[in-house]
């Protein structure tokens, strides 16, 4: 899960970056950003980690989100 961390990252410094060159960017602003990415980057890890884990018991159905 070391690549979604990395990929949250990456992403967000993207945006922060935009959003400070254009001068769009507040400290609240930044805050909620990055609580908005940590909880979604969060939901793709666990949703990752249970398509691994179906994969590995041999279950094949469908991994709900």
């Amino acid at each position: 899960m070391d690549k979604v961390e990395k990929l949250k990252n990456r992403q967000l410094a993207r945006l922060l970056d935009h959003l400070t060159r254009t001068g769009q960017l507040t400290v609240s602003l930044e805050k909620d950003l990055k609580r908005a990415y940590r909880f979604a980057f969060e939901d793709v890890a666990a949703l990752l980690q249970r398509i691994d884990e179906e994969k590995k018991d041999g279950n094949n159905k469908d991994t709900e989100v």
